[in-house]
């Protein structure tokens, strides 16, 4: 009853609330489900940051890995034409049909 005494009005409210509650079990029950349902959301919120932070790791690779194959393309073709190879002899050695 100490807190009782401090005689802050929200303070004083809630102790009350906190003495009617605890004094009912349908009160309790009710709290307590929905404490449950505030950590279910929080885990499902968690879940889907890490789902979402997955994805897009594994987007970034896969964009990364495209990106470096089509530079590497690129950079064999420049060498190819360097070295005098025109583009229908390129086409050839690919067997490309145009």
């Amino acid at each position: 009853m100490m807190l009782k005494q401090a005689e802050v009005p929200a303070i004083s409210k809630a102790i009350d609330g906190l003495y009617v509650m605890n004094d009912n079990d349908r009160l309790k029950e009710l709290a307590r489900m929905r404490e449950k349902a505030m950590h279910d959301r929080a885990s499902e919120l968690e879940e889907a940051i890490l789902t979402g932070m997955e994805r897009g790791r594994a987007e970034g690779e896969a964009k990364g890995r495209a990106e470096g194959a089509a530079k590497k393309e690129a950079e064999m073709l420049d060498k190819m034409k360097a070295f005098g190879l025109s583009d229908s002899d390129i086409k050839k050695i690919f067997n490309i049909k145009s």
